[in-house]
């Protein structure tokens, strides 16, 4: 990775669709594509950007569950498949945002998924050789949904947790770290509540964040730049954000 870029104004609250789209046109202009895509209530988009020569690849926004099968449909036909994935609402009023790319990487992904499916779906991959690689959490606080995508080829044992509050999540943190996990992936649900992905991968030079405001994020991914740090995932719901930043290299 030579380069990155983090499409995400200083208040996230204002970056709606147009705002979003405005963004990719620069950025793709630029020769940046999007790893990482979010989009929260109220129809508030955000992504994280990299320019690293990876070809072809593609993004939408704003779709319904069927509009997202189809783009997913089309994107499958031209080589590509789904690397991040979001959405927020429920029912037919939900909305997908999700970017695409050439890896060559074997994977599967689902969208919908009650809590029971997601975990079925979980430990069928487990047992394939394939890793969660992206996770978001939408629906309604009594009725969530998840869309995902697992990938074979990432290094590292992995596990997740799902329907954590801050203080469980916190917990989970800290005897996680203690066993050589670290999170990869973080998603807020509707209620408040976490999903996150652990890997034990071994990198050393990362950080996690959860429970910020839009500034708050603007004031960490201001930090973290400054050490050398990129953000590679974020996710927001109701006003509050999560991250994780990874070493740029």
């Amino acid at each position: 990775m030579t380069a990155s870029a983090a499409s995400w104004p200083a208040a996230p609250n204002s970056a709606d669709a147009v705002e979003q789209e405005a963004r990719f046109q620069k950025l793709r202009a630029q020769g940046y594509r999007p790893v990482a895509v979010d989009v929260s209530g109220g129809g508030r988009y955000a992504a994280v950007w990299v320019k690293d020569g990876v070809r072809p690849w593609a993004m939408f926004q704003g779709m319904s569950a069927k509009g997202y099968q189809q783009r997913f449909d089309q994107a499958l036909k031209s080589g590509m498949q789904p690397v991040s994935v979001s959405a927020t609402g429920a029912g037919d009023g939900a909305r997908f945002v999700a970017a695409f790319a050439k890896t060559g990487a074997k994977f599967f992904a689902e969208h919908g998924l009650t809590g029971s499916r997601f975990a079925a779906a979980n430990a069928s991959a487990k047992s394939r050789g394939y890793a969660l690689t992206s996770v978001d959490a939408y629906g309604t606080a009594g009725d969530t949904r998840f869309v995902a995508v697992w990938t074979q080829g990432t290094s590292g044992a992995w596990d997740y947790t799902t329907g954590r509050t801050l203080s469980q999540h916190e917990a989970d943190f800290k005897s996680r770290m203690k066993q050589g996990y670290r999170p990869t992936e973080i998603a807020v649900a509707p209620d408040g509540t976490y999903t996150a992905v652990w890997r034990k991968d071994g990198l050393k030079s990362w950080a996690h964040y959860v429970e910020m405001s839009g500034s708050g994020y603007q004031k960490r991914f201001d930090q973290l730049k400054t050490k050398g740090l990129r953000p590679v995932q974020v996710d927001g719901e109701g006003g509050h954000y999560a991250a994780i930043f990874e070493a740029a290299g």
